[in-house]
């Protein structure tokens, strides 16, 4: 496939510099052939450029400076001719926020209106989420450049909407680099905080043990002589216990469990498992729920990769055991992400109109 990537900065800044290097290392994870980014300072020049690689790309991926972000949004859909809406995830996780209050009008409209039928690409904090407009078998990606909010939306998005476009050999190469750096993000980020993880090792951790280095072991304890307690069936109690009990026998800050799966009738009798992680406050616990034909294998992968994007952000774990609809809607957007490639949504009318719009305005 070809992809084509465009970055818009207005001023120097070593935050975009790095990001575009892991968004270029992820896509050349699964197209190598790519020669990296166009870059611009000016709006109308990269919309123009955007607009002419349309005739031939597969994928076009923009990354975009916040200062220049909701801005170049609002261009790119006006010159798309697509319709715009107020996406509800976005909306009510960004209202929910303790300064919402403060947050200008404009700039809250700005933050949750996306293109209608777009898939989106959240960051952590819900704000310069990307997101995703496909056609047939072409892409728009657009996204922020800065390194923290990209490798937000790399890891918890990007690798997953490429595997679906890619071979399965290729997509399968692709992930596990993903997954080898979720580990190295979360490694950095507790080893800096001098936070250390107790993990219960039982199957459903095995695919994250096996990626562990022996340098990963300052920060993660894998306890494979963990109690069962006897007097606990339902899984969610089991998990939250087991999370408790490896973290106080080990002395750790932290300490985690990733459930076996299992088959949940309150869930339409899908393939289910629980994540719980305890801190000194309490345990929060995360269900994932397999999507239609994913076997208990890929959906423990799936969970490898969440816990690790959760300890990536470990200081958001709060003290109550239920998740907030901030981190519900995060998890609908993982699971969600797998089917971001069957989206069936027009782009654009035709690449003459895209020019004339730039031109008009």
């Amino acid at each position: 496939m070809d992809i084509k990537l465009f970055s818009l900065c207005n001023q120097d800044s070593q935050e975009a510099e790095k990001g575009k290097e892991f968004i270029l290392k992820c896509v050349k994870d699964f197209f190598p052939e790519c020669n990296g980014f166009a870059e611009f300072t000016s709006q109308k020049r990269m919309l123009v450029a955007i607009s002419q690689s349309l005739l031939a790309a597969d994928i076009v991926l923009v990354a975009v400076q916040s200062a220049m972000y909701n801005a170049t949004k609002r261009m790119l859909c006006a010159a798309l001719d697509t319709k715009t809406a107020e996406n509800g995830e976005v909306s009510a996780v960004l209202s929910s926020r303790p300064d919402a209050k403060k947050m200008k009008q404009n700039f809250f409209k700005a933050s949750v209106t996306f293109p209608e039928a777009a898939t989106i690409l959240p960051t952590s904090d819900y704000l310069n989420c990307g997101f995703a407009l496909t056609s047939g078998g072409q892409h728009i990606i657009y996204m922020p450049v800065e390194d923290i909010k990209a490798q937000q939306i790399i890891l918890g998005s990007l690798y997953d909407y490429f595997a679906e476009l890619s071979e399965p050999c290729a997509a399968s190469h692709a992930l596990k680099n993903r997954h080898r750096a979720l580990i190295e993000c979360a490694v950095n980020k507790l080893s800096a905080d001098s936070v250390r993880v107790a993990l219960a090792g039982n199957d459903g951790a095995e695919y994250l043990i096996s990626f562990l280095k022996k340098n990963d072991k300052s920060v993660f304890t894998v306890d494979m002589d963990y109690e069962l307690p006897d007097d606990v069936t339902d899984i969610k109690k089991l998990a939250i216990q087991i999370a408790r009990n490896v973290r106080e026998k080990n002395r750790t800050e932290l300490g985690v469990y990733i459930s076996n799966p299992f088959v949940s009738e309150d869930d339409g009798n899908m393939l289910c498992a629980y994540i719980a992680v305890a801190n000194a406050e309490g345990t929060k616990t995360y269900k994932l729920i397999s999507e239609p034909g994913e076997t208990p294998k890929e959906l423990l992968r799936a969970c490898a990769d969440k816990l690790l994007l959760i300890l990536c952000d470990y200081e958001r774990i709060a003290s109550f055991v239920e998740e907030s609809e901030e981190e519900k809607a995060a998890d609908k957007s993982f699971k969600d992400i797998l089917g971001i490639a069957a989206s069936s949504i027009v782009l654009a009318a035709s690449i003459a109109g895209f020019i004339t719009a730039l031109i008009l305005r």
